[in-house]
């Protein structure tokens, strides 16, 4: 009877602690997992593809809707709209799986448009992450084939202009249906108070 309890209790301990050991799991979970990809799938999918230096990195924003804003300095475009000094966002979230190349490194960066961030932090540019393809050895392979130079100028500041140009069309039109509202009320009331057969 006493070798049977032990049994019990020995059984019942292992449960235990196998539940535990399930539940509170103290190895580092690394929440970033993509698949690689290859650069003729990585060439289809970009917007732009070029290769540059990075030359500056800034935090923007915070938690989890952090970015880093990667600016390059970029020598070779192989698609897309690319500029001297382009800058290419990438999440700061892990499960995102965001790039953070040093300062001084060459890479060739594969890259989509899109947004990033939100309100008034949101920004339309190049966005690329760990599962893009990016090559970071800045050795272009021969599929990319012949490159062009990049455009002049920096891109957030081709930024800034277009959203300083969408501000004001903004402004513009709202300006504009305040003005026809207010006529059009002055309009309303001429006609009521100058309409025909109205007692003097």
């Amino acid at each position: 009877m006493r070798r049977l309890t032990l049994r019990l209790v020995t059984l019942m301990a292992s449960l235990l602690l196998g539940t535990w050991v399930a539940l509170v799991d103290t190895t580092d979970a690394f929440a970033c997992s993509c698949a690689g990809i290859s650069t003729n799938r990585a060439l289809r999918e970009a917007d732009a593809v070029f290769r540059g230096t990075v030359i500056k990195k800034e935090v923007v924003g915070r938690n989890a809707r952090a970015r880093t804003d990667i600016r390059f300095a970029v020598d070779r475009v192989y698609k897309g709209t690319v500029y001297r000094e382009q800058v290419v966002a990438s999440t700061r979230d892990s499960d995102a799986c965001g790039l953070d190349p040093e300062v001084g490194s060459t890479w060739v960066i594969f890259a989509i448009q899109g947004i990033e961030g939100e309100g008034d932090r949101a920004v339309n540019r190049l966005i690329t992450t760990l599962c893009s393809g990016n090559l970071p050895n800045g050795v272009p392979p021969p599929m990319l084939r012949s490159p062009r130079p990049p455009l002049a100028g920096a891109s957030d500041r081709e930024e800034r202009s277009t959203n300083t140009d969408r501000v004001l069309t903004r402004g513009f039109t709202v300006a504009g249906i305040g003005v026809l509202f207010i006529g059009a009320l002055a309009v309303i009331g001429l006609a009521v108070l100058w309409r025909p057969g109205r007692s003097q």
